[in-house]
């Protein structure tokens, strides 16, 4: 898949290797000293876009495309959990916890 025309921070940051914080303070930079340092970054709307050609000017040659670092969706997916599964038992050594059919038992002669 060739490489966007236009990229959003986070996709930029994966691009340069920098976190996504700096790459918003880069955004801020260029758009505070029009364009004098920092990204060279287009607002479209409320949001930032890198250009390519901006990017590949900074990284010296062409991107390669997707990069392993872009961020997965922020949703996940919830993990099956079997209906009849036993509850975790507890670790040697941790307090005991108070059963709701029952008093509370300790693991020592009281």
């Amino acid at each position: 898949m060739p490489p966007p025309d236009l990229f959003t921070i986070t996709e930029a940051a994966a691009v340069l290797r920098i976190g996504r914080t700096t790459a918003y303070e880069l955004a801020r930079r260029d758009l505070a000293t029009s364009g004098g340092e920092g990204l060279g970054v287009v607002r479209i709307g409320g949001q930032f876009r890198i250009p390519r050609a901006g990017l590949e000017r900074i990284t010296g040659g062409p991107i390669h495309w997707p990069t392993d670092r872009v961020p997965a969706p922020a949703t996940t997916p919830a993990l099956p959990v079997p209906i009849n599964a036993a509850p975790p038992t507890p670790e040697r050594g941790s307090s005991p916890t108070p059963d709701p059919a029952g008093p509370l038992t300790l693991p020592f002669g009281s």
